[in-house]
């Protein structure tokens, strides 16, 4: 920022902070520097409303709320934009980049740091899916009820709706006809909001059941991790009314389109060839429709990753790694992952892959055990497609799975091509959509969580003492018992 008249008001008036606007927080509203002196101008102004737009560097500052008269010089940086500054297109004196039409097949995100909830009209119908097990039971009923009793349309899965106690409680046989068992092939258009109760799988479930368009997903942590669900039920009376309401910030988790293509292999499985085989003459028509269906390409959408390993078999796995139909290298060893930024967290980092952000458009390859030194994880753009063949020289077949379920068998030259969907996950954030990312990465998977070093001057052995004595008051076994 520029030493001016408005930057000199701007020290004057408050402090300014990186701002993570919580669910149920007005949005911020933008003002020009040259507006700043109307501004100053009135008492009462809440400065916490307003984001100060600096000309000349590309950056937004956010005050803090004004709690004293006493001025504050200190400045902090808040970036515009999640997306990176539009580069110059022209180079030297006489290169520049070559004009192109538009094209309308291109996907066009809309900044991830603006993204936010709204709803044509309000939501009616909500499903509820909860984690399997007597865990999380009390608060399904008592969630249950509640949407209910505000004359709200609630869909459960089957399972779940045949044991819930209709005959024995009188509240819920009061609201039965509105509480409903999901019928994945009827009701997928009418939900107009997912409530998950459980840990990450309930997230992955919920993207298994709606492979095209998902309405919005709001997670309550009551898992094991966690790291998908960043909310705490205790608070779900006010978290769901600020839902309900909108306006809360979105984050919009790709999902990776999985085909799987019988490119001309007839070859059995190695399982089925040692039982019989039999010739195309001796097919019936019927058998030869039955052969041809199964040839046709079979689609999933992953949230987390496609996995192509060796499944049972003691060989390793041999497989043609293509980037738009150009050969890349060969994957040998026990399988390959290509992952989404979301699944960047969960298998891929198991397996030594980078962690990304689930706002940067991209697709992670991670190979799993390679026998190779040099075959490290990758990253790639996510507009490409990726190809991944089984190899002619293979010894068995390979096996697939999409988020660890969907399991098929890859025979010789069959292929699974893989892209980016343009169905996301709209996952509702606690904070935004960076920090609950952070906050993840520390609480969860406590990133980085080490003992601070300590400065020279500090006596290590009086610390070590002090540490021991508070170890010991934490430790129920130290205690005395009468």
């Amino acid at each position: 920022m520029s030493d001016n008249d408005d930057s000199g008001a701007i020290k004057g008036i408050a402090s300014f902070q990186r701002r993570s606007v919580s669910v149920g927080d007005s949005p911020l509203q933008i003002i020009e520097a040259t507006e700043l002196e109307t501004i100053v101008d009135n008492p009462i102004t809440d400065y916490s409303q307003y984001i100060i737009k600096c000309e000349g560097d590309g950056y937004m500052c956010s005050p803090l709320p004004q709690c004293s008269n006493r001025q504050i010089a200190r400045t902090y940086w808040r970036a515009r934009s999640a997306f990176a500054p539009s580069p110059k297109s022209n180079f030297g004196p006489k290169a520049t980049l070559k004009k192109i039409q538009n094209n309308e097949q291109l996907i066009v995100i809309q900044d991830p740091s603006t993204q936010r909830l709204h709803w044509i009209s309000p939501p009616n119908n909500i499903l509820i899916i909860r984690k399997p097990g007597p865990q999380t039971l009390p608060e399904f009923r008592q969630l249950v009820l509640k949407l209910l009793k505000r004359r709200l349309n609630v869909y459960v899965e089957m399972p779940e709706h045949m044991h819930l106690p209709f005959a024995n409680d009188a509240e819920l046989k009061e609201h039965a006809e509105r509480c409903l068992a999901f019928d994945h092939e009827n009701d997928m258009t009418k939900i107009d909001l997912i409530i998950c109760l459980g840990g990450d799988g309930t997230l992955l479930h919920a993207s298994s059941m709606f492979q095209k368009s998902c309405p919005p997903v709001l997670s309550f942590s009551m898992g094991s991790l966690g790291f998908l669900t960043p909310f705490d039920f205790k608070y779900h009376e006010k978290i769901i009314n600020e839902v309900i309401s909108g306006n809360v910030a979105v984050l919009l988790r790709t999902r990776l389109k999985c085909s799987i293509v019988k490119e001309g292999s007839r070859k059995k499985s190695s399982s089925e060839a040692s039982f019989h085989s039999v010739s195309s003459d001796d097919l019936t028509n019927d058998d030869k429709q039955k052969q041809s269906n199964k040839d046709e390409k079979i689609s999933h959408l992953a949230l987390n990753e496609v996995v192509i390993d060796r499944g049972p078999n003691s060989y390793l796995s041999n497989l043609d790694l293509y980037i738009n139909d150009r050969f890349i290298t060969k994957v040998q060893g026990d399988g390959l992952i290509v992952s989404t930024p979301t699944g960047s967290t969960a298998y891929a980092m198991a397996a030594g892959s980078s962690m990304v952000h689930p706002n940067v458009p991209a697709m992670v390859i991670c190979p799993i055990c390679p026998h190779s030194l040099s075959f490290r994880p990758i990253v790639v753009p996510a507009g490409i497609e990726l190809k991944v063949k089984v190899s002619e020289d293979t010894r068995l077949t390979a096996w697939l799975s999409v988020d660890g379920r969907n399991r098929h068998e890859l025979q010789q030259q069959d292929s699974v091509r893989i892209t980016t969907s343009v169905y996301p996950i709209p996952s509702i954030c606690r904070f935004d959509q960076l920090g609950d990312w952070f906050e993840s990465l520390a609480d969860i998977l406590h990133w980085n969580l080490r003992k601070t070093q300590l400065n020279l001057g500090t006596d290590h052995s009086i610390q070590n003492d002090e540490q021991v004595d508070t170890d010991e008051k934490k430790d129920p076994s130290t205690t005395e018992t009468s």
